[in-house]
């Protein structure tokens, strides 16, 4: 067996590798999927592509592309910076920066982009310049710096961004409204923060590309001027956490005439406020809706409207410790899903771990399946 695995080809290992360190639903994408949001980690398989660099140097050089496919920028950014821009043959020119080339996910904390020294943010910027494939950039939750230099990302598909005011006034790579201004082919935007009145959320924000927003956790202020942008091609919204004074009523307001999908995010506050009917009524265009069912309050069973454009939703039985009686709050489910309110709905799918498909709804005529068994997606959009 061992001379067998000695004479493997270098193709062989490296679909084996490709297995070994992907994502089991693949890397985050540029549109939307359904429920994906809520389970997303990438930190085992980091430390899964760093052991097998360090095999030997056969591993090393085959398993380098999949190592810098996401790349975390923590301490030792010079060093970084010069390995992204590094030959892999030195008598090959074209060969210089390859390892740039295959990033793919960029991890930048604003603490490496917020300090006092200007002439330290120099290798964040040359980092940036080194990915000319970056698909996916993230500025994680986690501070005053100096003003900062803009990059554009004209490759930038998804981008992840907690807001932090404090850096947000260096400008630059730390603002949000100047980054955005720069990813014209952004598709996919999360955002969560809190942020304040400041002369940069005045700018226009227009983003053509643009189909789908995750809005984590933030303040009415940052709802009111996410509100004011103009994103002609969004389609799909998750909610992660719902703003307080009705801050969600203002976003189906300005966009809920042309969303086709809804999520609601496995979060308690959604448990605590019943916000099913606001979204039906401020989004009657709305075809597909996904929710956690324990993490959720059941709207009446009669709504005030009709809602006659859902045709699916998708149902996630993560369960909630919190949630009691679970056999009441589920019929209080059942109830609304079976209710002549939803005259359009068609199609329930079940996500997560279902003990017994619901007979009740199958009654109303819709066609039960668990998430697996969809080979077609409902929704054009997606």
């Amino acid at each position: 067996m061992g001379d067998l695995l000695r004479n493997l080809p270098p193709e062989i290992w490296i679909t084996i590798f490709r297995w070994a360190t992907s994502p089991s639903a693949g890397y985050p994408a540029p549109y939307y999927e359904p429920f994906r949001a809520s389970f997303e980690e990438f930190d085992e398989l980091l430390r899964t592509k760093g052991a097998l660099v360090q095999v030997c140097r056969l591993w090393r050089d085959l398993a380098s592309v999949f190592l810098y496919e996401d790349v975390r920028v923590r301490h030792g950014s010079e060093s970084l910076r010069e390995a992204l821009a590094s030959y892999r043959d030195l008598e090959d020119e074209a060969s210089q920066g390859w390892l740039g080339r295959c990033v793919r996910r960029l991890e930048l904390p604003h603490p490496q982009t917020a300090t006092e020294r200007p002439d330290s943010t120099h290798n964040v910027v040359q980092i940036l310049k080194s990915c000319p494939s970056l698909k996916t950039l993230v500025r994680p939750f986690m501070r005053q710096a100096l003003r900062l230099y803009t990059v554009s990302l004209p490759s930038l598909t998804r981008l992840e961004w907690w807001h932090y005011n404090n850096a947000a006034r260096s400008g630059g790579i730390n603002s949000l409204a100047h980054v955005l201004r720069d990813t014209p082919s952004l598709r996919f935007l999360t955002l969560g923060g809190e942020s304040w009145a400041s002369p940069a959320a005045q700018i226009p924000i227009h983003l053509p590309a643009l189909t789908t927003l995750r809005l984590r956790r933030l303040n009415i202020l940052f709802m009111t001027q996410i509100c004011r942008w103009e994103l002609p091609s969004l389609v799909h919204v998750v909610v992660d956490f719902p703003p307080e004074e009705c801050g969600l009523e203002s976003l189906w307001s300005k966009f809920g005439h042309q969303l086709c999908t809804v999520e609601f995010g496995r979060n308690i506050a959604f448990l605590m406020t019943e916000q099913i009917s606001l979204f039906l009524r401020g989004a009657p265009r709305v075809e597909r809706f996904n929710y956690f069912m324990h993490f959720t309050r059941a709207p009446p069973e009669l709504l005030p409207d009709e809602q006659s454009s859902l045709q699916c939703v998708g149902v996630h039985a993560f369960p909630c410790a919190m949630l009691n009686n679970v056999w009441n709050h589920r019929n209080s489910h059942f109830d609304f899903l079976s209710s002549q309110s939803l005259p359009a709905l068609k199609r329930v799918v079940l996500h997560g771990d279902w003990q017994e498909i619901m007979d009740r709804l199958a009654l109303k005529g819709c066609e039960v399946l668990l998430a697996d068994d969809l080979a077609t997606s409902p929704c054009e959009h997606l």
